[in-house]
């Protein structure tokens, strides 16, 4: 879409945690107002028979759009065991799944020739599906990641745009905007202090950090008008629908 064109308001999704029971995060998101849950599949353990319908019954109360898929070793084992996630929860209404392009912390470095490869065949199998894979950006500069755009068509780009800001990277998100802007499949809100790494990474209510997420929201829908995310994972459900209250506003006007 270029630049500058009028968007409408794009669907708000509240993120779950899966160290946390599902069904009352679920119900909280549905009676503040969200359009869609992201699925944390970080913790799951399921099977995908026992996933499928775990996830079914939730589905029944708010739909579970999208999920984010846990951090990976790039090996046959989490492609088989991704898949798996895939193929339980697409029935439900799962469209896009989120993965990260930096390693788990508990396996070897992994080259990004390697890690591209991986990406190519899982997303062939989710296309294969019906689905869709985004390619979520952590500390990578946006060039590494535009690698693994040109060499997999229908890999999608997910826009965190807390994690462009990491590393005190004032202009963080409309830099990568400018850079991965035409492959946008999912974007990502929450606030943070600039800090670095996991530490950094707080995951805060709107205000409570020093992005100016108003500026970075405005050029987000210039350009995108699919589902955003409010990853927040910190404060109180008042804290979330004014998050949501904001993000109305400002993917309005």
């Amino acid at each position: 879409m270029p630049e500058g064109s009028f968007v409408a308001a794009v669907r708000i999704g509240g993120s779950t945690y899966s160290k946390e029971p599902f069904p009352k995060q679920i119900h909280e998101l549905r009676e503040a107002g969200f359009d869609y849950v992201e699925f944390d599949l970080t913790h799951v353990r399921l099977d995908p028979t026992r996933l499928r319908e775990e996830a079914a019954a939730l589905a029944k109360e708010m739909p579970l759009e999208t999920a984010h898929l846990p951090p990976s070793k790039f090996h046959n084992a989490d492609l088989a065991r991704f898949v798996g996630f895939i193929d339980a929860l697409v029935p439900i209404g799962t469209a896009t799944f989120n993965v990260h392009f930096l390693e788990a912390r508990s396996g070897p470095a992994v080259s990004a020739e390697a890690k591209i490869a991986w990406l190519r065949d899982l997303t062939k199998a989710a296309t294969d599906r019906g689905a869709v894979i985004t390619l979520e950006n952590l500390d990578e500069p946006p060039e590494m990641l535009r690698r693994a755009f040109e060499a997999i068509p229908d890999l999608r780009y997910c826009l965190d745009v807390g994690h462009t800001h990491l590393d005190a990277r004032t202009d963080g998100a409309r830099t990568y905007l400018a850079a991965l802007g035409d492959r946008l499949g999912l974007a990502h809100m929450h606030d943070n202090h600039g800090g670095h790494g996991k530490e950094g990474d707080e995951h805060l209510p709107f205000g409570k950090g020093t992005i100016d997420l108003e500026r970075d929201v405005r050029a987000l829908k210039a350009r995108y008008d699919g589902r955003t995310t409010l990853e927040i994972f910190t404060g109180t459900p008042d804290d979330k629908k004014a998050c949501l209250r904001k993000m109305r506003r400002w993917t309005r006007e």
